[in-house]
């Protein structure tokens, strides 16, 4: 009997001992592993036609649900948009992670313009051009393409809970990419608007270091987590934007800049996502820096560049989602029990936001398994809420395209 005790007292030992450095031996107890990281490809050169296919062919969003799915988070999407707007100025969503501190999301116009812009073919015509005159006079307060965003402490709280006000970080958004560009177009494109001249030399002055500076990026680290491959998926996008923009402009010199620095940038997305497996990195983006991670290579895509990755990383970007989404069962609740994080109580924001970008746009998964990982929004003005909803009903229409 004494054997028999010892035996299973060692068993559990064991146990915990394996649990606890599968959890932690990476680094801050953050969990990063998942079944599939074998899949090397070798890396590709693009050619000239593969940049051109992707910058002028732009997702066409539906103007009415095609299922009774879909219908139902359409009313869900007009809903959330309208209390939005009821609401607006919101303040930016602060977040309490745990141990890693606060996160603070929505506190730059890029996001806003974009998802708001997407979804207004999706909406009633009524609330379609309340969106329009919402963002035509933030446009001229807080372009989506201006470095600078909103003040961290103005506006009505989004929060479903109450934060202390000696609790809210000061200071203001700061855009980490050229996103606002792309978000810019958006806005121009689904609202029939011009850019105008004002506009367009305040956006070449923007994207001046973008197209004539040197652009670095390692794909074999993951990089000190401060979100590079983030800042690379919106940098390619605000290229796309910059290109069907200096189009519409008749400048066939930016077009041009435009077309070569996005193959380049195309050119190092791709091969991200075939020669290495290591999805998940460290983040910096909470007000403490351990025990935080992101799926820095899943923020901030766009349609346009999540098809590139679908079709051009020989089936390794579908093969590592598929592999880390199945093992997270539950990766899309609101607040949902940490997966990625360390010692934290919830998932960050971002985390259920870019593995559902991830899933509908490079997966591609059915519109009836996407329609099944929408949750509630996390807060009022939930602008990753928004997409979901808005990149759904695209799926349940076929995914159209638009050639531009």
């Amino acid at each position: 009997m004494t054997g028999t005790l010892q035996r299973f007292a060692f068993k559990i030992i064991v146990t915990f001992a394996t649990l606890f450095f599968v959890d932690s031996a990476a680094s801050q107890n953050i969990v990063v592993l998942f079944s599939d990281r074998q899949c090397p490809a070798n890396p590709v050169r693009l050619t000239d036609p593969d940049v051109s296919e992707l910058f002028f062919r732009t997702p066409d969003f539906p103007r009415r649900p095609t299922s009774s799915e879909g219908k139902r988070i359409a009313n869900k999407l007009e809903a959330h948009i309208t209390a939005f707007l009821e609401g607006a100025p919101w303040m930016p969503f602060q977040h309490t992670l745990g141990i890693s501190g606060h996160e603070v999301s929505f506190d730059h116009p890029d996001e806003m313009f974009l998802v708001l812009a997407q979804s207004m073919p999706c909406l009633s015509e009524a609330t379609a051009d309340r969106v329009k005159k919402l963002l035509e006079a933030e446009s001229l307060k807080t372009p989506p393409y201006a470095e600078q965003g909103f003040d961290h402490r103005s506006g009505r709280p989004r929060e479903s809970y109450d934060v202390p006000p000696a609790l809210r970080i000061s200071g203001w958004g700061k855009a980490n990419s050229a996103l606002g560009v792309y978000a810019f177009w958006a806005w121009c494109h689904y609202a029939g608007k011009s850019a105008g001249a004002a506009h367009w030399d305040a956006i070449k002055t923007r994207t001046g270091s973008l197209l004539e500076s040197d652009y670095r990026f390692d794909l074999q680290t993951n990089g000190p987590g401060k979100g590079e491959a983030q800042k690379l998926n919106g940098d390619l996008a605000g290229l796309i934007g910059l290109a069907r923009l200096a189009r519409l402009q008749g400048d066939t010199v930016i077009e041009q800049q435009a077309l070569r620095r996005g193959r380049e940038l195309l050119e190092l997305r791709v091969n991200l996502e075939r020669t290495n497996p290591f999805i998940l990195e460290n983040s910096d983006a909470a007000t403490r820096k351990l025990h935080n991670a992101r799926l820095s290579r899943y923020c901030g895509l766009v349609p346009e560049v999540g098809d590139a990755l679908a079709r051009l990383s020989a089936d390794c970007g579908v093969r590592h989602l598929k592999s880390f989404r199945e093992e997270r069962n539950g990766w899309f609740l609101a607040f949902g029990d940490r997966f990625v994080g360390g010692e934290n109580y919830t998932n960050p924001i971002h985390f259920p936001r870019s593995l559902f970008a991830g899933a509908s746009l490079i997966e591609q998964l059915p519109a009836q398994q996407l329609f099944t990982f929408i949750d509630v929004p996390w807060c009022q003005g939930d602008f990753y809420f928004i997409e979901r909803c808005t990149l759904a009903l695209w799926a349940d229409a076929g995914r159209p395209w638009n050639q531009l």
